[in-house]
């Protein structure tokens, strides 16, 4: 028994320091178990050095950096690619697509080091492949999937490769091939987002099925004169960028190539998109609603959808303002439109309802937001409802200035609130919240006048008396929702939404939180889209709320273009920047109407 430990232990040290060698970067070595080793570790151990010089440990430092170099820069094919490698800073060598190899040593040959050297090759090409169009063609079974590269080493070697279900995704996604190509997004940006394939869209990939497939962009677009009045924000910005003339020519590339069906666009300056965005994107086969901000204001919110994908049924703009009111006076606007999808067989439950808005940005001042939310949800909830009382399915988008898991976003996932007692500087979770004056919710921080109840819901004229007689009620919860009530201390609503992004990066294991604005005085996500489902969990810990069991709706989610990072985004330079004409990036998500 103790030999055959010792004998282990031999075995064990020499592969430590076969993985020293990084010939095969990210490579854990299992134990040898081939019958053709020696009885003795002392000759196992010059075998193995002597027969394999890929792993001689005989070799000086200097020898062995010498091979390593020598194997990166075999052929005028490896040494193009090395150079762009060097570039990127990224080794070959370090690639993680390779996460486990079991082998046995005395089958390592030059000639399974040169295959796996070719496969690590040819992954690194296809995860730096420039930012395919393709991927966001209207149809997903349109596409052919190429079939994955199988790896087979010859001898008694056993090559695994062991790749996660996040790599699997988006070697799917980036093998996907469409016939129709449009003007493609510059390399380095495009290389840093990716599609995130939900399993279903996986499954839609491999075996289509029927149903209605579109995309859909939200977009906060920067209005020229935010940007004029607020230099002092894009100081690090090159003053080319911040040009209107550059960054509309920009705008309108980036919305050609993402090819979405239906556009949420917010700070819209009403001259532009007059006589800019309406005009060229009608020639794109877009049809637009526009709503201006009241007041002097001089942006406001578009929502275009694709003439050949929908027709409008309905639109509603959602002015905020409201007169001898403190809560309700600023100008910020929402704009809800009904869509009917050219779908065969089609039936009311088949519309879809997509809100479009740009909330207060103010970050003390999460009571101005929490009440402009309700006011947007009432809406919501009277254009989504169909003849029969039930709803249509609902896409929610915007600029909500509110970071993910405050309590701004946990109402909006959980469809529930405790308000009162809130502290208002943090209710949007905003780093300038964290400073200021301490002032706290009281039941009654919503007007009753407006007729809105508690529920986000229009209140009728023969309802106002159970409203009101509900105020003096106790102790309501997440399950113990009144029918109607006013200034309960509790807040809820009846969409059901989840939000078609994760907050935290696929590609890079989820270990850095996504981005979707950043500039010289902030980096965080304020922009989201929120697609309504049948049932959903909602946990909270650490104050963090994740959503589990989701049980989706005629409205299924198939995949999300990838976000990047504040550090990817420094990289590129600050927004806007040469690659992006603003200072949010759009967000973009693939759904499926059954």
């Amino acid at each position: 028994m103790r030999k055959m430990f010792s004998k282990m232990q031999c075995r064990l040290c020499i592969l430590g320091r076969l993985v020293n060698q990084r010939t095969v970067s990210t490579i854990s070595l299992n134990t040898c178990t081939s019958s053709s080793v020696s009885n003795s570790c002392e000759m196992e151990k010059d075998n193995l050095l002597d027969k394999h010089k890929c792993y001689n440990q005989r070799q000086t430092v200097e020898g062995r950096k010498s091979n390593i170099e020598n194997l990166d820069s075999c052929g005028s094919e490896e040494k193009g690619m090395q150079k762009k490698c060097s570039q990127k800073n990224i080794n070959v060598l370090d690639d993680p697509a390779v996460l486990q190899v079991g082998c046995t040593m005395k089958s390592c040959t030059n000639e399974v080091q040169e295959e796996i050297f070719q496969y690590k090759k040819d992954r690194y090409n296809r995860r730096s492949i420039p930012f395919s169009s393709g991927l966001l063609e209207n149809s997903f079974h349109d596409a052919t999937v190429t079939p994955k590269r199988k790896v087979h080493l010859s001898g008694e070697s056993n090559y695994k490769v062991a790749r996660t279900k996040t790599e699997e995704t988006l070697e799917l996604a980036e093998e996907i091939k469409c016939p129709n190509k449009v003007k493609q997004i510059d390399k380095e940006y495009g290389v840093n987002r990716q599609w995130e394939l939900t399993r279903l869209g996986i499954e839609q990939l491999q075996r289509p099925r029927p149903g209605f497939e579109f995309t859909i962009m939200s977009y906060n677009i920067l209005a020229q004169n935010l940007l004029e009045d607020n230099k002092y924000l894009y100081r690090e910005s090159p003053q080319q960028v911040l040009d209107w003339k550059y960054r509309s020519e920009k705008l309108l590339q980036e919305i050609q190539a993402l090819n979405a069906e239906i556009l949420c666009l917010q700070e819209v300056n009403k001259q532009h998109y007059t006589v800019f965005l309406e005009p060229k994107l009608k020639q794109l086969g877009y049809n637009g609603v526009y709503v201006k901000r009241t007041g002097d204001k001089l942006d406001g919110c578009a929502t275009f959808y694709k003439r050949e994908k929908f027709t409008l049924e309905q639109s509603v703009s959602v002015p905020y303002y409201k007169s001898n009111y403190s809560l309700l006076d600023r100008d910020n606007v929402g704009l809800v439109v009904k869509l009917r999808p050219h779908k065969h067989p089609y039936s009311e439950e088949d519309s879809i309802c997509v809100a479009n808005t740009h909330l207060l940005f103010n970050p003390r001042r999460g009571d101005i937001k929490l009440g402009q939310a309700m006011c947007l949800l009432a809406e919501i909830d009277k254009v989504a409802k169909t003849n029969r009382n039930h709803r249509c399915q609902v896409l929610m988008c915007g600029d909500f200035n509110a970071t993910p898991f405050s309590d701004l976003y946990k109402f909006m996932v959980q469809g529930f609130l405790r308000y009162e007692g809130l502290l208002t500087r943090t209710i949007s979770g905003q780093r300038e919240g964290q400073y200021g004056k301490d002032n706290y919710l009281s039941r009654d921080f919503f007007p009753s006048d407006v007729n809105i109840s508690d529920q986000c819901q229009h209140i009728e004229s023969e309802n106002k008396h159970a409203a009101r007689r509900s105020h003096h009620q106790e102790n309501y919860g997440h399950r113990s929702n009144p029918a109607v009530s006013q200034s309960s201390g509790c807040i809820w609503h009846k969409l059901n939404l989840v939000s078609t992004y994760r907050h935290t990066i696929e590609r890079l294991g989820h270990y850095e939180r996504e981005v979707t604005t950043q500039h010289s005085a902030d980096a965080c996500t304020v922009d989201y889209i929120f697609y309504s489902v049948q049932h959903r969990n909602v946990h909270t810990r650490r104050n963090k709320h994740t959503t589990s069991n989701v049980m989706e709706d005629k409205l299924r989610l198939l995949g999300r273009w990838g976000l990047m990072s504040s550090r990817e985004i420094q990289e590129l330079g600050n927004l806007p920047n040469q690659y992006n004409p603003s200072d949010h990036l759009p967000l973009l998500v693939k759904m499926m109407l059954i």
